[in-house]
């Protein structure tokens, strides 16, 4: 005859089986905190190099903005100097026309 062995099983009370449950939730609720504050802080460090990155690059279109408008003055400039008489006369002209827009 064969002999069959049988494991028994642990007949636990349902209070042990309860507290082992609440601990197992507690110990996700820390995983959980740990979590969200690692994803806090990353995040917050993301924003904050994206923020600055973006920062540097309004500044870097400010000084080229800058730059293209110091280099329209010089070439509008230039033009006066070399053409007066047609600088008058366009500027009388643009004069005229917006005036006359204004009134209607």
């Amino acid at each position: 005859m064969a002999t069959a062995t049988r494991t028994r099983r642990r007949i636990r009370s349902p209070e042990a089986e309860l507290a082992e449950l609440r601990g197992q939730v507690l110990d996700l609720g820390s995983e959980l905190g740990a979590l969200v504050s690692r994803a806090k802080t990353d995040g917050t460090a993301l924003a904050e190099a994206e923020l600055s990155q973006l920062q540097n690059r309004i500044i870097e279109l400010g000084g080229d903005l800058k730059d293209r408008g110091r280099e329209a003055i010089d070439r509008i400039e230039e033009t006066v100097q070399e053409h007066p008489a047609t600088s008058l006369l366009a500027a009388f002209a643009a004069g005229a026309m917006i005036t006359l827009l204004l009134r209607k």
